[in-house]
């Protein structure tokens, strides 16, 4: 690990959209969103009269259930993620399938049709093994115009063919590679971590923006735990909600503040499993113990500040970028729902005046149970295990959180946890880590 490191933004962590998956759901519809863009960009907008979309690798195995061609469709409607949730990429598909005619970025119609222009290539696959979306634009003879290729590989993030994740760095006056790193950046300019990210965060924007954002982001958690905890029916795979009883059972007797965080986890990993709008944290169907945590101390501070609400999301961030800085990103759930642990943890004992010390210790010890957990959907849906598991990681980062507060000079062994868990992911077959080329999800235990 450097010492430098590269730096991830909040911004790049917490992102808004509609779920159930940041790479199968969130993903295309940047995807598509992009193309858009490139397009006017070249000035191809008006000579484009037709669209063709290929998936390819998990793209094109578990599109279905994750309602990958419905964000396609949206994001080349123009949708943006951040005002979309499953509703409203229905009503698009709905609306295409229909009239066979889209409104490529809401201004010039073309044809589309989702039966035959918006196809899943399952018999071969591209030299980069992942999911990927091929777009390409026809003119009115037919003559492809444009042409691009683009990759969802996680947390929302969209990289076209050619680009690398480094390619332009943000820099920022506090680089840090490692939580030794940011330990010492912090003691030598005499900043909390959350101030140190936040300096950081306002290198890459005003901070009028800086927190703006990330009151939005912290109201848009809020909001789903909300809609979680009051919507009825069933999920996508056919099982009823459980959050809205889970909570009516706690208010006949006090509830520990752990089991109210699993009950919070619970209720936004059901709003991602049913396509709400939701914050991926670091990713849609991790979305539930940052949420959780961050709604049970603003219920028990009523007299909150919004600048303690922001110190929660930007050392939740701290960690989180830390740690997929160094490789826990496509490790598996320990990669996904051990760094939501993590990052909720760091927040709740940010805002109960830890120290750097503690916020570290409190992250260490709530991603440590997540070590070797393996990605094993059942069906393909981020459904089972995934809202258990939300729900027990809510629980774990709260006790982390309590635990190290109380502890007056721990001891930090994240880099070493850090390391252990890239190890595993690396030893892990790829199968276990991400649902790519088939996968777990194809492996059906009811057949």
């Amino acid at each position: 690990m450097g010492e430098a490191g590269v730096y991830i933004s909040a911004f790049d962590l917490y992102r808004v959209g509609p779920g159930p998956s940041s790479v199968y759901t969130l993903g295309p519809q940047r995807a598509a969103l992009r193309f858009v863009h490139d397009l006017a960009a070249d000035g191809l907008v008006a000579a484009t009269a037709r669209v063709e979309v290929e998936l390819y690798g998990g793209l094109a195995f578990h599109g279905r259930e994750h309602a990958s061609d419905q964000a396609i469709v949206a994001g080349l409607s123009g949708q943006v993620p951040e005002r979309c949730d499953g509703a409203v990429l229905a009503s698009c598909m709905s609306r295409v399938q229909a009239e066979h005619r889209l409104r490529l970025g809401g201004r010039g119609e073309l044809r589309f049709d989702p039966a035959t222009d918006l196809r899943r290539v399952v018999n071969r696959s591209l030299a980069y093994d992942g999911n990927a979306l091929r777009f390409a634009a026809r003119d009115a003879h037919g003559d492809v115009v444009a042409s691009r290729l683009y990759f969802s590989t996680g947390n929302g993030t969209v990289l076209a063919e050619g680009d690398t994740q480094l390619t332009t760095p943000p820099r920022v006056p506090y680089p840090y590679g490692s939580a030794d790193a940011l330990q010492d950046a912090c003691l030598a300019q005499g900043k909390r971590i959350c101030d140190l990210v936040r300096a950081n965060e306002c290198a890459l924007r005003s901070p009028g923006e800086v927190r703006a954002g990330l009151l939005r982001i912290a109201q848009s958690m809020r909001k789903a735990v909300e809609r979680g905890l009051t919507a009825g029916g069933t999920l996508p795979g056919g099982e009823a909600r459980a959050a809205p009883a889970a909570a009516a059972a706690l208010r006949p007797a006090p509830a520990s503040p752990s089991q109210r965080c699993a009950t919070y986890a619970t209720a936004v990993a059901e709003e991602n499993a049913s396509g709400g709008r939701v914050v991926a944290a670091p990713s849609a169907g991790a979305a539930g113990p940052v949420a959780a945590l961050l709604e049970s101390w603003c219920e028990s501070a009523p007299l909150q500040q919004d600048d303690r609400i922001i110190d929660f999301l930007l050392a939740g961030a701290a960690v989180g970028g830390l740690l997929r800085a160094n490789g826990v990103v496509q490790v598996g759930c320990q990669g996904e729902i051990g760094v939501a642990a993590a990052m909720a943890a760091a927040g709740l004992a940010s805002v109960h005046n830890g120290s750097n010390a503690q916020v570290l210790h409190a992250a260490e010890h709530a991603l440590a149970p997540h070590l070797g957990l393996s990605c094993d959907p059942r069906g393909g849906r981020i459904e089972d295990p995934c809202i258990g598991r939300n729900a027990i990681a809510a629980a774990r980062a709260y006790d982390a959180a309590m635990a190290a507060i109380h502890q007056p000079s721990p001891r930090v062994g994240l880099d070493l946890l850090l390391r252990s868990i890239v190890e595993a992911g690396h030893a892990m077959a790829g199968r276990y880590k991400t649902e790519s080329i088939g996968a777990l999800a194809t492996n059906v235990a009811e057949c």
